[in-house]
């Protein structure tokens, strides 16, 4: 593999936004040479490097595992390598960098769900390492070639698909404003996957939420500007992980019933009802 540039570990973890809960720990799995498992996941990110290839393939073997920890400790390593290519891009350090503070977003993530350090969504970051991904304003889009059939997209076309990172408000200024940028961001730096709409995949367009909660919500706004496509798929415990960022459906009365949106999403499941993840496109604006 080419060598790396330089780059100090806490200069590593400021790339990467990592709180200060998890400094520490980021730390001691930069400490020494990478081991050969942790060898083994840097060539894997170096090889998808720009590739379209979504896939996740289970790299450990039983003579060489490869643990959470060492896919952890080879993104942080690969800092330089992915820094580098997005400025071949013309990709600015600006949103270079925001992209890049999903690592970690998903670690603080996992410390409050979990109680511990790592990441258990690591596998998710192979979209940010691999350069698929990108956060413009509010939103991230992963630009990526869709497996179902949506409308108007033909076969082998590329698409973008949005998702909303955890973290400020869903207000149609601020929605319009990431949308905006989009096109223009992908024309001009992946000009050979010309895109000219996206797609979203969320609990925020099952069609329930939709007719439960208040029309001018920020929620239902953003979910309006999506046209269905497809049948939603029966997903009963994301609507409680991105609400309250827990997966046990076993304690759903000690939840909190403070905001509207966490009384729409506990009482369809105390109904009987089950959550859905809908599929929806827009076009961008050009």
């Amino acid at each position: 593999m080419t060598p790396r540039t330089a780059l100090s570990p806490e200069m590593t973890l400021d790339a990467l936004n990592v709180e200060p809960g998890d400094r520490a720990g980021c730390l001691a799995l930069l400490e020494g040479p990478a081991s050969p498992a942790v060898e083994k996941v840097l060539a894997h990110l170096a090889a998808r490097l720009g590739s379209a290839d979504e896939s996740n393939p289970e790299l450990g073997t039983p003579e060489l595992p490869v643990t959470e920890m060492d896919w952890l400790s080879a993104m942080m390593r690969f800092v330089p390598d992915i820094r580098q290519w997005h400025g071949a891009r013309g990709i600015s350090a600006e949103i270079s960098l925001a992209t890049l503070a999903d690592f970690g977003r998903n670690m603080a993530i996992n410390r409050r769900v979990h109680h511990r350090f790592g990441m258990d969504t690591y596998k998710w970051l192979n979209n940010v390492f691999s350069g698929r991904l990108y956060q413009l304003g509010r939103l991230q889009y992963l630009i990526h070639q869709p497996s179902a059939d949506i409308p108007g997209v033909g076969a082998g076309e590329w698409i973008l698909g949005v998702h909303i990172p955890e973290g400020g408000d869903l207000s149609p200024a601020v929605v319009a404003e990431s949308l905006a940028l989009a096109a223009p961001f992908f024309a001009e730096h992946f000009p050979e996957k010309p895109v000219q709409s996206a797609n979203c995949e969320s609990w925020l367009l099952d069609p329930y939420l939709g007719a439960t909660i208040a029309e001018d919500s920020n929620i239902a706004r953003f979910a309006a500007l999506f046209t269905p496509y497809g049948e939603p798929r029966n997903e009963p415990t994301d609507a409680v992980y991105f609400t309250f960022r827990t997966r046990n459906m076993d304690n759903l009365d000690a939840l909190p019933r403070t905001t509207a949106l966490q009384r729409v999403v506990l009482e369809r499941i105390d109904a009987g009802g089950t959550w859905q993840l809908g599929f929806g496109f827009v076009a961008l604006p050009r």
